[in-house]
């Protein structure tokens, strides 16, 4: 099986590179490795998900006018979420990189009880807040 490197350049400097796999769209492949890149519809009709295309060879699958023009695919946009790189490439996203969830996220909190809902749900308990 065949994969690429994709490059993905967040609008804050950040870049995270994601494997993506032989007819695998770029947005599946980010969002098996955990990115969540911005998107919509999936479909290519919504263009949420429209960045450039900086180095590379692709196949764009389907897109309608309303989401890119051809003047912008021309130019070197593209739907990531009809995406399938052809070769290693590398993509500016029009976005920063906590938007789309590329680094752990830690949340500290105390939790006063655990209450079992059932055999696979939990239900936590935290401490009221006097201010509400």
């Amino acid at each position: 099986m065949t994969s690429y490197n994709v490059a993905l350049n967040f609008e804050d400097g950040v870049t995270r590179v994601i494997q993506c796999d032989d007819d695998e769209k770029v947005t599946d492949a980010a969002f098996r490795q955990k990115i969540n890149l911005p998107m919509d519809c999936r479909d290519g009709v919504c263009g949420t998900c429209k960045c450039f295309a900086e180095k590379g060879t692709y196949e764009i699958e389907f897109y309608m006018d309303e989401s890119m023009s051809d003047e912008e695919a021309e130019a070197g946009y593209v739907l990531t979420c009809q995406m399938i790189p052809e070769s290693d490439c590398v993509l500016r996203v029009p976005t920063s990189s906590a938007a789309c969830k590329t680094a752990p996220e830690a949340v500290e909190g105390e939790v006063l009880a655990v209450e079992t809902l059932s055999e696979t749900s939990f239900m936590t308990c935290p401490p009221r807040d006097p201010s509400l």
